[in-house]
């Protein structure tokens, strides 16, 4: 309940949520590469943050349902959804493992940025695993643990944390675990774009459409991913067999 009400309360801070609105774009743009011009009926976005991702390509979904335990991350969705115009939507502030699914099965679930926080990871895999649709897709981001570039950051995130300037502490998912988990559950890897989310130590130096410039030129997109093996960060589309 402790490492829950931690990550409750990080989220709760939205402003941190829009140091990364590069991130964001990429995200979204990725989730709209991986769909391409395939309609599908519903769509889970679980946990949705501010669920801009889902709602900038609803238009391919013909009911979305946003699920966030973040009421300030709600409440932002909601904003984005009336600005955007879309109505096919469904909002729920909760906790993901409490949500009523018992009886619904999705088409595609996009859960992009909680293995880092989640408690238990097995678990949160299994669940969503169990909700998607045989034939249906998920789409989920992991940043791998045992990648060079993620103990970079880790150092620094130490470095940080010893200043005083940090107290939260990330998951160590590896890869591996990601992708035997699907594996074992029937999956089957479609796609995966691999780039670095993060610039430690030095994100300050650049604008967000600088950082987005700057990571595309290197990493490229999810049709030709550029320098693959240099991303530490997977946004992986998997299948259902």
């Amino acid at each position: 309940m402790e490492r829950k009400s931690e990550v409750k309360t990080f989220f709760e801070q939205t402003d941190i949520y829009f140091n990364f609105d590069y991130n964001i774009k990429i995200r979204t743009e990725t989730v709209a590469e991986f769909l391409g011009e395939t309609q599908y009926n519903n769509v889970l976005d679980m946990p949705c943050g501010n669920g801009l991702i889902s709602l900038k390509n609803s238009q391919r979904f013909n009911q979305l349902t946003l699920v966030d335990f973040s009421e300030n991350m709600i409440k932002l969705a909601k904003n984005i959804a009336e600005k955007e115009k879309v109505k096919n939507v469904s909002f729920t502030c909760g906790d993901i493992f409490e949500t009523n699914f018992e009886n619904e099965a999705f088409d595609v679930i996009i859960s992009l940025g909680i293995l880092a926080h989640i408690d238990d990871v097995d678990k949160f895999l299994t669940y969503i695993q169990s909700k998607v649709k045989k034939g249906g897709r998920i789409i989920i981001q992991n940043t791998n643990s045992d990648h060079f570039y993620s103990g970079l950051i880790r150092l620094y995130l130490g470095v940080r944390k010893l200043l005083g300037k940090d107290k939260y502490k990330l998951n160590k998912v590896p890869a591996r675990v990601v992708e035997n988990s699907f594996k074992k559950a029937g999956f089957t890897c479609e796609n995966v774009f691999r780039y670095n989310q993060s610039f430690v130590g030095f994100s300050k130096l650049f604008s967000n459409e600088k950082k987005y410039s700057l990571t595309r030129k290197w990493f490229g997109n999810a049709t030709k991913n550029k320098n693959a093996s240099l991303g530490s960060d997977y946004i992986y589309l998997f299948k259902k067999d």
